[in-house]
């Protein structure tokens, strides 16, 4: 009989050991939703926004992810993403964080017009701040990525912080702009017009310059560029779009830089970038090695 209660004693014992260390570990590795959304201050606008983030399905803070920051296009915003793709899946199972910002229509740059929209310095300071403050961010592996605007808005970025990210990737990227933002004689091209105006001013100024892909792969020595994966739909609505792909990475090429660039079957919409994230996040997963 003394030898069932001992025995019964031990389990009792052990099974309140099993529970201090499940308890333990969930509040270390714990299962998350697959999109959270926040919002912050954001001192370069002077202004709170949102901001959508995907964690790996089970999270460690004591382990430190590489992060992408995905950028979403021209009348869109944090949400796009998530909603219109099926991006959550696709990295469900990958030690990775994605952080989606909204940065309106702004181009990704500090506007030339109003002063009081830094949406570059909100790219580069704030958003940053915010997510390496809340996650455990691997900062030496560090991607952006988008769509249109936004997969101009992450070459740019890159190319004006080449030691930041270590890959950039773009997707039907507006390279055209800011270069070619008079040229807009169609309706697609026109609707953009205001947006453009507002973030670079007028033509063949300072701003336009300073945030001309063409002009900054240049300023920074091939070796220390990031390596830069662009891919277009031949079928893209934007007649720029595909000449303007061709002759960058032509540029490239002659440079030497470290990139990779498809044309692709596809449209400008959100089942081109549904299909085309996926070999762009594979390829940047090599990159990064994760």
């Amino acid at each position: 009989m003394e030898c069932c209660r001992k025995n019964e004693k031990d389990s009792y014992v052990l099974g309140l050991i099993l529970l201090g260390f499940l308890l333990f570990a969930s509040s270390q590795v714990y299962a998350q939703s697959p999109v959270r959304v926040d919002s912050f201050y954001m001192p370069s606008l002077g202004k709170t926004k949102e901001i959508s983030v995907i964690l790996p399905s089970y999270y460690n803070p004591n382990r430190r992810y590489p992060i992408l920051y995905l950028l979403h296009g021209y009348g869109g915003g944090h949400a796009d993403w998530p909603t219109r793709t099926n991006l959550a899946r696709y990295i469900k199972d990958l030690p990775l964080i994605v952080a989606l910002p909204d940065a309106e229509d702004s181009w990704y740059v500090n506007s030339a017009v109003e002063l009081r929209d830094r949406f570059e310095d909100y790219m580069i300071n704030d958003v940053p701040h915010y997510v390496q403050r809340l996650y455990s961010i691997d900062t030496s592996r560090q991607a952006i990525a988008g769509l249109s605007m936004g997969g101009y808005g992450a070459i740019m970025l890159a190319l004006k912080h080449p030691s930041r990210f270590r890959f950039a990737g773009s997707l039907s990227g507006a390279i055209t702009f800011p270069r070619a933002m008079n040229d807009t004689l169609r309706p697609a091209e026109r609707a953009l017009f205001p947006s453009l105006q507002r973030a670079f001013g007028e033509r063949q100024n300072g701003s336009v310059n300073a945030h001309d892909v063409f002009y900054l792969y240049r300023q920074t020595p091939k070796d220390s560029l990031p390596y830069l994966y662009l891919a277009t739909g031949i079928q893209d609505g934007f007649r720029g779009f595909l000449p303007a792909h061709r002759a960058f990475t032509d540029l490239l090429r002659t440079y030497g830089a470290a990139y990779e660039y498809h044309e692709t079957q596809g449209a400008h919409n959100w089942q081109y970038w549904d299909q085309e994230i996926q070999p762009l996040i594979y390829r940047m997963r090599a990159i990064l090695d994760f």
